[in-house]
């Protein structure tokens, strides 16, 4: 709750854990409740250095009204001239503090992260008792999308851009990968002729989504907004290309148009279709694959959440 009858208490603990504890620097992730305001406001007054992490992503502010827009661009500019520092997620993080003020703020990036691990490794038998379940056939290349089943995600745009390339790719079929309240909605959009060639998973644990990208050879995420989609970090790790929205924190960061895969405009199918048309030319897909580990070693090199911290604790001579 942004207000609730704990946010007051709730403040009050973490105020006096920071300080009989003598915390030096506090990360605060987000900054849109009371409690949060408080430890802000206070955090100030105290001298103690507060860090605002979060999602933020520039894209994302079209969206709102213009009362809105005008309240939260008072209330952000109140944040920024008080906090010591930011820990945006990339970019798009970076462009969102930047339009409310140009400030001068130090900035350390600190993204979400997947288990790489997880998806790097593939266990064999997993995915050969994977592929027997959802009667997957190892010949067949595949169109993914994970995630759930919700308006802002765009998985109508995706039915219908698949249903326009089918014809011209009868060796590609689509996986859906999660649930949601418009699961029902979006069976019945699949034209009847292309349900052979559409699997339903429904929701899945984390194993098995690793197993799932390795199923597959191209994820497609056509949100038309998302602050980060830490699925995309996750394809990549998997070495699958991607297909994209350019709104999309993470593919803002990890998907090279053209290398290892494509951005398209959101809430546009023509878009998606030729997207998915070039992808799935023959040999195209495999190329841009090719490129995953060397970008995703780039992006993790670059933008290390903890070296980010570490990076913090030098500015404010804590280490």
């Amino acid at each position: 709750q942004h207000i609730g009858r704990v946010s007051v208490p709730l403040f009050r603990l973490i105020r006096d854990y920071l300080t009989r504890h003598r915390v030096r620097l506090t990360i605060l992730l987000g900054y849109n409740d009371l409690t949060r305001v408080l430890l802000i406001s206070w955090a100030q007054r105290a001298g103690l250095p507060l860090l605002i992490t979060g999602d933020s992503n520039v894209f994302g502010e079209g969206q709102f009204g213009y009362v809105k827009r005008t309240v939260k661009r008072v209330y952000v500019r109140w944040v920024l001239g008080c906090v010591s520092g930011l820990m945006p997620m990339g970019v798009c993080g970076r462009a969102f503090y930047r339009l409310y003020k140009d400030h001068n703020l130090p900035e350390f990036l600190f993204p979400y992260e997947p288990n790489y691990a997880l998806f790097e490794k593939p266990d064999a038998e997993h995915e050969r008792a994977f592929l027997q379940r959802y009667s997957l056939n190892a010949g067949r290349k595949r169109l993914l999308y994970s995630g759930r089943f919700v308006s802002m995600k765009r998985v109508d745009l995706l039915i219908d851009a698949f249903a326009r390339i089918a014809a011209h790719r009868p060796e590609w079929d689509l996986v859906l990968a999660g649930d949601g309240p418009l699961r029902n909605q979006l069976e019945s959009r699949v034209p009847v002729s292309l349900r052979n060639r559409v699997t339903w998973t429904g929701f899945l644990q984390v194993e098995d989504t690793a197993c799932c990208y390795r199923q597959c050879a191209v994820l497609v995420h056509p949100s038309e907004f998302e602050p980060w989609a830490v699925v995309i970090n996750e394809a990549i790790a998997s070495g699958l290309a991607v297909v994209a929205s350019n709104v999309i924190g993470a593919a803002a960061e990890l998907v090279r148009h053209g290398t290892n895969g494509l951005l398209v405009q959101p809430r546009n199918v023509e878009s998606l279709t030729d997207a998915l048309l070039r992808i799935t030319t023959p040999n195209a897909a495999e190329a841009m694959r090719a490129q995953a580990p060397a970008i995703l070693k780039q992006w993790r090199t670059a933008a290390d959440p903890v070296a980010g911290v570490r990076q913090a604790l030098k500015h404010f001579n804590l280490i």
